[in-house]
């Protein structure tokens, strides 16, 4: 597997994973998470909290 597939490979998977943890917290922002940091995303009715999630797993991850 080429990098590039491999890379939209992890994407999808840490998209699907944000989306079940969003789930699991009702559709809440990680806002309320011990950790969380914030985000880069303005937040509004147009942003789907999952994208925090992301960003928060993301940022997670840099820092283990």
């Amino acid at each position: 597997m080429d990098a590039e597939k491999k890379r939209d490979v992890l994407e999808l998977a840490l998209e699907k994973a944000a989306k079940i943890i969003c789930n699991l917290k009702c559709g809440l922002c990680p806002l309320r998470e011990e950790d969380f940091t914030g985000c880069s995303y303005v937040c509004d009715e147009g942003i789907r909290p999952w994208r925090c999630w992301v960003a928060h797993l993301r940022e997670r991850s840099s820092t283990v």
